[in-house]
């Protein structure tokens, strides 16, 4: 079994960039997770920001978990999510700022995604452009 992983951005300003994620198991023999692929790479992002915030993320998983990281030499896990209906929203608090040693990009693994796992996630990113 393996998993695909689909991402689109369906916004893509000067300060701002808004991307939706999905996947799906394919196949049914065997459990497989995605393993820090990435999600978010700013070097496809127009203009090329220096790194992202990111503002909010909402949507759902089903039947597993999925793990959102900070790119870095040892990746920096933000965010573990499942369930529906998902929704954080960092406006009130403060986006959450990657670490120091981090590239900005933003990773995505799975645990426990089972033949009929699914998750479909939007994230609202603030950019900083110098």
């Amino acid at each position: 079994m393996s998993i695909v992983l689909t991402t689109q951005t369906l916004y893509d300003g000067p300060r701002r960039a808004v991307i939706q994620a999905s996947a799906m198991t394919v196949d049914d023999a065997a459990v497989a997770n995605l393993s820090l692929a990435t999600l978010v790479d700013l070097s496809a992002l127009d203009p090329v920001p220096e790194q992202v915030r990111v503002e909010t993320i909402s949507g759902g998983v089903e039947f597993g978990v999925v793990e959102l990281y900070w790119a870095a030499i040892a990746p920096v896990r933000f965010a573990v999510l499942s369930g529906n209906a998902l929704l954080f929203d960092y406006r009130a608090t403060g986006p959450l700022r990657m670490p120091a040693e981090g590239t900005g990009n933003i990773l995505i693994s799975t645990v426990g995604f089972a033949p009929t796992s699914t998750f479909m996630l939007e994230l609202g990113l603030i950019k900083r452009v110098l």
